[in-house]
């Protein structure tokens, strides 16, 4: 529950890593001197409350790529210094060169390219965190007790959430109470079986957090209890009487139909079979970016065999706290392919997702494009395994989409890599680049020869107002999003 779209892991998104992560022109780009290029971040921290401060820089870097003939690859690599903590900038004289940058992702950063016919932009990191979180006490427990507002049955279910240090956790067997009890608990844990919905180890529960204890039958919020904010010190008790949660909202709306949905992703190439349509509404304090993490309010699955006529109720017993009602109307199709000489399977997807605020007939259509086909250097990656060689330029990637005008396009380079349990082949990060075209210049280093690669290909569909004016601070609901996992392909020497 809660989680961010899949594709806003490599960007946000945020995640997701946050879908948000863009770049724009600064307002107080009048201070750069004209002869010099720059990209300020500011950081924006989401929790119970959302915040925003200058990003601090210091020990992450910035090159700018600009075009030089008297290079051997054609790029001179202009180093970005720190004229400020949360901005870096170079002399380039004349041009927009694109930006190559970290920023302070976990566990270690991404690259990120910015190609902007803009020399001084400004871009937001929005992230699910404290401004200064800190580890969690060691062999940390927490203990759950709550008077519930009506007898248990057994079709219920209970789960335990925070919002700031980010985990989830449910409850299962002896830990949940008899048909018939009005009290659940107390049930004592170990703080580490919770799950970190940020992927970061656990960090400290604090006063400016929120921990919700839910109750649900099915996937609709029906119950809550708010603990009363504390520093965690290690052993912590959360007590209290949980309130019902009536469902007074009514969402009506229309997604798809399925139908439709399944006809726009025929033309993905490689071809993506297995398709899977849902839809979820979260109380989510990062509505503005996109970012739906938040406790759910209801979710329900969408099969091929249905109109695609959503007619429920809800409740959100949390909007005088800012966190909006917000709808993820969510379809991915998958697709798995095994790189010749290996023995671990890869899966790569194609997916369309929309996120909006709920009003009454909605009609949901998924007004992204869906990449079809990823170029690289003139050669289709339309199926897997294919190969080039290791390039000593520049290397072209542009793709094609079949809704063609959008206000962002997106390429996310992966390196195919064993995961922990060496049971699959997993996307590890290599390279982000964000523009306004579908045409980005990958720079050799970042294809390594006998290394196996994908490319996923991402185009963006609204939540930049500003985008015109190169201010992309600016965001809003609706934001919609199409994005391809191109051929798998291997370099060699």
């Amino acid at each position: 529950m809660g989680r961010m779209p899949p594709v806003c892991l490599g960007l946000v998104l945020g995640g997701l890593a946050s879908c948000a992560q863009l770049a724009g022109i600064d307002d107080t780009s009048g201070l750069i001197p004209p002869d010099r290029v720059s990209l300020q971040m500011e950081g924006m921290y989401i929790g119970a409350s959302v915040t925003r401060e200058p990003l601090d820089l210091t020990g992450l870097g910035a090159k700018f790529y600009v075009a030089d003939d008297n290079e051997a690859d054609g790029i001179l690599r202009v180093d970005g210094e720190l004229l400020t903590p949360d901005t870096w900038s170079a002399e380039v004289k004349d041009g927009t060169p694109p930006v190559f940058f970290d920023l302070p992702d976990y566990p270690v950063p991404i690259r990120r390219q910015f190609e902007f016919p803009l020399r001084n932009l400004i871009g937001l990191y929005p992230q699910l965190s404290h401004p200064s979180p800190q580890p969690a006490p060691a062999a940390a427990t927490l203990s759950v007790r709550a008077t519930l507002p009506a007898a248990y049955a057994a079709t219920e279910s209970f789960q335990l959430y925070t919002l700031g240090s980010w985990n989830v956790r449910g409850f299962t067997g002896v830990e949940i109470p008899a048909v018939g009890a009005t009290v659940f608990g107390p049930v004592m844990f170990p703080f580490t079986s919770m799950a970190s919905i940020t992927g970061r180890p656990h960090e400290k529960i604090t006063t400016a957090d929120a921990v919700m204890f839910l109750r649900y039958i099915g996937n609709r919020l029906t119950g809550v209890m708010e603990a009363a904010p504390f520093d965690q010190t290690g052993t912590d008790a959360i007590m209290g009487t949980m309130t019902a949660v009536g469902a007074d909202q009514a969402l009506s709306i229309m997604v798809g139909p399925p139908t439709t949905v399944a006809a726009r992703f025929a033309p993905a190439r490689p071809g993506v079979p297995t398709l899977a349509m849902s839809w979820a509404l979260h109380a989510a304090p990062g509505y503005e970016v996109a970012n739906d993490n938040g406790p759910l309010l209801h979710a329900a699955g969408v099969a091929m065999a249905d109109t695609g006529m959503i007619n429920v109720m809800y409740g959100n017993p949390f909007v005088a706290k800012g966190w909006r009602s917000t709808l993820t109307w969510s379809t991915s199709a998958t697709r798995s392919y095994m790189p010749t000489g290996s023995t671990l399977p890869a899966t790569l997807a194609a997916g369309l997702f929309q996120v909006v605020e709920p009003s009454p007939n909605l009609v949901l259509d998924l007004p992204a494009g869906l990449p079809e086909v990823i170029t690289i250097d003139g050669k289709p990656l339309s199926t897997d395994g294919l190969t080039i060689s290791t390039p000593t330029k520049g290397v072209s990637v542009t793709f094609v989409a079949g809704i063609t005008t959008n206000t962002l396009y997106q390429i996310q380079l992966y390196e195919l890599v064993p995961n922990t349990a060496n049971t699959a082949l997993v996307q590890k990060y290599v390279l982000s680049s964000t523009g306004i075209k579908a045409e980005f210049t990958i720079p050799p280093e970042f294809l390594v020869p006998g290394k196996i690669y994908n490319l996923r290909a991402i185009c963006i569909q609204g939540g930049y107002p500003g985008v015109a004016d190169g201010d992309l601070r600016k965001r809003e609901l609706p934001y919609a999003v199409g994005y391809l996992d191109g051929g798998v392909f291997t370099v060699t020497p």
